[in-house]
């Protein structure tokens, strides 16, 4: 993250996230949250029984499996993008400043 970083604030399950974002990367983080809450609210839909956590676990499954359906080989490829670890990080932080371990 570099020094021009400001924190924006993401809505995802009805909840603010603060997330410190460059600007060049405001636009993609705003599409990425939207992204993530879309498949939140679908998980939740299927059943209102379940809990944020378990939510976000099914969310997160569900959007690595379209990843490798349209991109076969993308487990074959090693993860040793810094930018992913980053983005990792800022989420880990903010659930983190919301009372989530």
């Amino acid at each position: 993250m570099n020094n021009t970083s400001k924190p924006l604030t993401v809505r995802i399950l009805e909840k603010d996230y603060r997330i410190a974002c460059p600007p060049e990367e405001q636009a993609i983080l705003f599409r990425t949250a939207d992204y993530v809450n879309q498949a939140m609210v679908q998980v939740k839909k299927s059943s209102q029984s379940l809990s944020t956590e378990r939510v976000a676990v099914l969310a997160a499954l569900n959007i690595a499996r379209e990843l490798i359906e349209n991109n076969p080989n993308s487990l074959q490829q090693p993860v040793h993008d810094t930018h992913a670890e980053e983005l990792i990080d800022r989420i880990d932080a903010a659930l983190h400043e919301f009372g989530h371990p």
